[in-house]
């Protein structure tokens, strides 16, 4: 739900409860006391008080039913705080505002009463309102992601398995089998297990960590048969990467773009990758040479742009990673962080 609608909600809300049941007083038909207008006022300062306290204390992930008990501890404790600041409020404007004295002041049991309803109604309403556009905002992200997710594995299918990658592989291992070479039915197998991962094993949510590092692996090793050199890739995967899950093909799109826009013709390594798990947290580092006077945008660079990898990543884990890119003459770098995974 946009901001818009959300401010046009709290405002329809404030006056339909606030000041459409105060309009007697806003244009009366008699005179009422002056302390009648003083315990009006200050009940409303606490109808909003209490409401957007609520409001922004209570946290409700509708996808999250662990949060039930400290949510509704936390609406337990509005209330009787604001029972408790609504009698002392009355008894404040009747004696120090009103001017009564002070042992003519009689909390009776129908204050108490009155205040606990406005507490409950408003407490209850702030939870309401704030689960409405909770579940609206869930329904959304739900559907979006769900719409990118498709489109996205389309555009990954097409990009990842194109004619230009499957040629050029195929042109290595021809040169591997011709030479006679003990790597040709390796690569083949490699090329298989690629075919294989891209078809069926990332047509779910998420995969084993182990599962995209082996795709990666083998990705990589293809792609570095055209460079004649085994060390122009440095690889290192550390920390502990068993029983982890990650979204598929969410990393190679950049090992893509090094290799697409990456330096041939340069020291060594051309390429180096670094993927580390530490707890639940994963850092993956990659880092190219860039050929001279070359322009990128950081965005849109080869494969399915990191553009669209930046908005997967806010669908998936929004505000749970952080993906940093730059640019320099010669380097091209970019480390993502995700936590927790």
């Amino acid at each position: 739900m946009s901001k818009r609608y959300i401010i046009l909600l709290h405002i329809s809300f404030w006056i339909l409860f606030a000041l459409v049941p105060e309009l007697p007083m806003i244009f009366p038909d008699r005179k009422y006391p002056l302390y009648y207008y003083y315990y009006t006022f200050s009940s409303q300062i606490l109808n909003v008080l209490n409401f957007y306290l609520v409001y922004f204390l209570v946290s409700i992930d509708v996808l999250n039913t662990r949060r039930i008990i400290g949510n509704f501890l936390k609406i337990l404790g509005a209330i009787s705080f604001f029972i408790c600041l609504r009698l002392v409020m009355m008894v404040v404007v009747y004696v120090y505002l009103a001017g009564f004295d002070y042992q003519e002041v009689t909390i009776r049991f129908y204050h108490i009463v009155l205040e606990t309803y406005y507490s409950i109604s408003f407490t209850l309403m702030a939870v309401l309102i704030k689960f409405m556009i909770d579940w609206f905002n869930t329904q959304k992200q739900k559907s979006e992601l769900l719409a990118r997710t498709k489109t996205s594995e389309l555009a990954l299918l097409r990009n990842q398995i194109n004619p230009h990658f499957l040629f050029n592989t195929l042109n290595n291992l021809y040169s591997l089998v011709y030479k006679k070479s003990d790597e040709a039915p390796s690569m083949v197998m490699k090329l298989s297990d690629i075919m294989r991962y891209m078809l069926y094993d990332s047509n779910s949510d998420k995969v084993m960590l182990e599962k995209e590092i082996e795709y990666l692996e083998s990705f990589i090793e293809l792609n570095a048969l055209r460079m004649k050199e085994v060390r122009f890739v440095e690889f290192d995967v550390g920390g502990d990467i068993l029983n982890k899950m990650i979204p598929p093909m969410l990393l190679v799109p950049f090992v893509e773009n090094a290799f697409k826009h990456g330096r041939k013709n340069y020291k060594l390594p051309g390429i180096t990758i670094q993927l580390m798990v530490t707890g639940n947290r994963l850092n993956f580092d990659i880092r190219n040479y860039l050929p001279s006077g070359t322009a990128i945008n950081k965005d849109q660079q080869g494969g399915i742009g990191l553009g669209n990898v930046r908005k997967r990543l806010d669908m998936i884990y929004q505000q749970n990673y952080s993906l940093d890119i730059e640019q320099n003459e010669d380097e091209f770098h970019v480390r993502l962080i995700i936590q927790p995974l």
